[in-house]
């Protein structure tokens, strides 16, 4: 946990993970993109990922059930598995 919050504040930034260019920031994404959420996210509601995944040309928007605000420590296995079926699909970003 303690190396995903370093790598979290790497590219979220700091202090307590707010980069306020983040969003204007996206949009120079070229590559294909999926941004997963977790459905039950008690810190960052859903509309945030859906504003990110709508800031990245072309990107696809995930919401993850039974999962909160860590998805790759809660449901890895569901986060493995959505990632592999949206890869399965060409995408253009």
């Amino acid at each position: 946990m303690a190396a995903n919050s370093a790598a979290l504040a790497v590219y979220a930034g700091s202090p307590a993970m707010v980069d306020r260019t983040l969003l204007g920031r996206l949009s120079g994404i070229a590559t294909p993109a999926l941004v997963l959420w977790g459905e039950s996210d008690q810190i960052v509601g859903a509309a945030y990922g859906r504003a990110y995944a709508a800031a990245i040309r072309g990107a696809s928007f995930e919401l993850l059930p039974a999962t909160g605000h860590v998805p790759q420590m809660e449901t890895p296995d569901l986060v493995v598995q959505t990632i592999w079926e949206w890869d399965k699909v060409p995408h253009s970003a």
